[in-house]
């Protein structure tokens, strides 16, 4: 194992720690649990510190640290960080660095850490499930406002969102939004628990979290469910004994290191708040032109379909005597087979809610020439548009 691997192991051996003397139940995540089970190497990724923990007792770990605060070590959550982007914990040794500078924000003590998410029940009713989730993603998407969703109603959420905290203050309404969280997330006699990451979900059934049992990772006794096998079955598929880790690389943005701290690496770089916001302003550019990109490559892909679309035309205006003939010898098979070009354009323009309509003599004895064939599913569908 590497420096950054025992310094994970370390944090997850002082969170079992704290658990057993709080009588507080926790969980290896999927990837470190198949480790253990399996014999597999310990994950490279810096960001594979994972445990899980129900939400009443995640609640329970986060006082309890906070009343046993221990040297070098920090716990950080939306209850104390106003850029905290998620409702988890970070456990973090504060003595390293493991810094994302397009990010820099993220946490208050960019150090290897352990992540703690929630396993969480449902919310009481859906109506309050949804809320939930409308402002929990509003709240991520303003913590990352350059990849946020760019679709009217995430918009209108996170406008709402900015108002909430001109009013109570942005610490204020993230420790709100917590507390909320915790509230709705512990439903008694829950059947199933929720795991939401950035970006998956994955829903265990309440059995699995029944009993717990130990096991060894790389020399050190930790928690991790009695049915590892169902557990990992979830998350991995039937094969999870195959399952292997993709090779890491460690991204061009992250700097990790477990031997510099990363109070160190702010002086050694300088101004280091200058130096964010100006990486910030130069990835909000990045991400404002990477929309344009989009968009003109969106306008340009419009244009040669235009251009398809009007040489297909003036394709048909030269075969116009040849089709009306046919039309007038009820030569169906034929029209049909001299019609294939015609139907895919007309397929392309459907989809854009467009029809391909040229001419409208050769359009109407197209339209006929479908329902003669027998292809009344493109019919119907030219007949919402007519």
């Amino acid at each position: 194992m590497n420096k950054k691997q025992k310094v994970i192991l370390s944090l997850l051996q002082e969170i079992d720690e704290i658990c057993r003397r709080n009588k507080i139940e926790y969980y290896l995540s999927p990837r470190l649990t198949l480790c253990a089970v399996e014999g597999h190497p310990f994950p490279q990724n810096p960001m594979f510190g994972v445990v899980l923990m129900k939400t009443a007792d995640m609640e329970r770990f986060r006082l309890a640290v906070d009343e046993d605060p221990r040297e070098k070590r920090a716990l950080e959550s939306m209850k104390s960080h106003k850029w905290f982007s998620g409702f988890y914990l970070r456990y973090t040794n504060t003595d390293t660095l493991c810094l994302n500078l397009d990010n820099t924000r993220d946490y208050a003590f960019p150090g290897i850490g352990v992540s703690i998410f929630p396993l969480r029940t449902p919310a009481a009713s859906v109506k309050a499930e949804r809320r939930l989730s409308r402002d929990e993603n509003a709240w991520t998407e303003l913590c990352h406002i350059n990849y946020a969703d760019r679709n009217f109603r995430s918009r209108v959420n996170r406008t709402i969102m900015r108002l909430q905290c001109m009013i109570t203050g942005r610490q204020g309404q993230a420790a709100h939004l917590y507390d909320r969280l915790v509230r709705s997330c512990q439903q008694p006699g829950a059947n199933k628990y929720i795991l939401k990451r950035r970006k998956q979900t994955t829903i265990f059934p309440a059995e699995i979290f029944a009993e717990s049992k130990r096991v060894t990772l790389e020399g050190a006794e930790l928690q991790v469910p009695a049915k590892t096998a169902e557990y990992l079955t979830i998350s991995y598929g039937k094969n999870y004994k195959d399952a292997k880790e993709p090779r890491y690389v460690t991204p061009i943005a992250l700097v990790v290191s477990a031997r510099v701290s990363y109070t160190q690496f702010w002086k050694e770089s300088g101004n280091f708040e200058k130096y964010c916001k100006e990486r910030m302003k130069n990835a909000r550019k990045l991400a404002r032109s990477r929309r344009h990109k989009d968009y003109f490559n969106e306008c340009w892909d419009y244009v040669e379909f235009c251009g398809e679309r009007l040489n297909l035309s003036v394709s048909y205006e030269k075969q116009k005597d040849y089709i009306k003939n046919l039309y007038k010898n009820e030569d169906y098979m034929t029209l049909e087979r001299v019609f294939r070009p015609y139907f895919k354009m007309m397929q392309k323009s459907l989809q854009k809610n467009e029809l391909f309509a040229e001419d409208e003599e050769i359009f109407d004895i197209y339209v006929d020439v479908l329902e003669k064939t027998g292809k009344t599913v493109q019919r119907s569908k030219i007949g919402t548009l007519i």
